[in-house]
Order: C-alpha cells, then sequence, then structure tokens
C-alpha cells in the first residue's frame, strides 16, 4: 500500500509540473499596442480623429456665428421669418451632431477592423510559437487571476511580431 501511495505521489508531482511547465499566458492589448504595426494603427487612428476633430471645430464655429446672427437678427426680422430661419439653424446643428456621430461610429469601426485584421495576422505566430515551445494553453493575461510573471510570454511575442510582421506587410493584408 506505501509502494501504490508513492508510486500515485510520483507520479502526481511529474504530471503536475509538466502541467504548469505547460500553461503560460500573454497580454494581447499589450501585444497590440506595443508592436510597431500595432503602433502605426493607433497612431493612424489618432491622426485621422486629429482631423475630424479639426473640421468639427470649424463647423462649431460656423454654426455658433450663424447663431449669434440669429439672435442679432430676432427684433429685426418677422416673427415667421425668424421662426423659419431658427428651425432651419436647429435642423442644422442635428445634422451636424448625427454626421458626427457617424464620423466617429466609422472611425472607431475602422480601428476595430484594422485591429481584428491584424490580430489574424498574429494568430498564425502565436500558433508557431505554441508548436516550438511546446506549449498547451497560451492564455490571455486578462482571465489570469494570479500567475508568475515569468509565465507571462507577451514581451517574446511581441519580439516575434515585429520581427515578422512590418507595416507595409500589413498594408498590403487590409487592403486585400
Amino acid at each position: 500500500m506505501k509502494i501504490l501511495n508513492f508510486f500515485f505521489l510520483f507520479f502526481f508531482c511529474i504530471y503536475s509540473s509538466n502541467l504548469y511547465a505547460e500553461i503560460f499566458y500573454i497580454d494581447i492589448d499589450k501585444i497590440i499596442n506595443q508592436t510597431n504595426v500595432g503602433k502605426h494603427i493607433n497612431n493612424k487612428f489618432t491622426n485621422l480623429k486629429k482631423i475630424n476633430d479639426s473640421k468639427n471645430l470649424e463647423t462649431k464655429n460656423e454654426l455658433k456665428k450663424r447663431e449669434e446672427s440669429l439672435i442679432a437678427q430676432k427684433n429685426i426680422l418677422d416673427q415667421n421669418e425668424f421662426n423659419n430661419k431658427l428651425n432651419t439653424f436647429r435642423q442644422d446643428v442635428i445634422n451636424f451632431n448625427q454626421l458626427n456621430q457617424k464620423k466617429n461610429k466609422d472611425l472607431q469601426n475602422k480601428l476595430m477592423n484594422d485591429k481584428s485584421k491584424f490580430l489574424k495576422l498574429i494568430e498564425p505566430i502565436l500558433l508557431d510559437y505554441v508548436a516550438e515551445n511546446n506549449i498547451k494553453y497560451l492564455l490571455q493575461e486578462k482571465y489570469i487571476i494570479v500567475g508568475h510573471n515569468d509565465l507571462n510570454k507577451t514581451t517574446d511575442i511581441i519580439e516575434l511580431v515585429n520581427k515578422k510582421i512590418n507595416i507595409s506587410n500589413f498594408n498590403d493584408f487590409i487592403s486585400k
């Protein structure tokens, strides 16, 4: 009986040590934000957002001037004419807000689409890394409650992605 318990304990220790060595985790968000292509995607989004914001500021300033002009004309214009201009102005403001929301939503969708395509490019690299290093499980860090830092393979993956994927490869991939 003691021998059976010894073998059971021995095999359990071997199996659990192998299990520990075959589970690693990565931070996908960090990979997206710190790789060269990920930085390129974020910079492109930031630049498009700045351009969009500057155009919106110009339109807001024009609407503000129209509002001030309309307020100044309130006592000069006929009540019906003023109401018509006011309704037109309100409709222009509503149209501007709707267009602004649509542009922001489209921009956000473009960012998510580019990140999704980038993740598709990363997937074969992750599969190769797992196969080469005999890793059974590669989990996302956000689903790990506690783990040793030496099980985090994010830095290795970032280096590997930077070596294998460059910005021109990514641009070719998204243009397909």
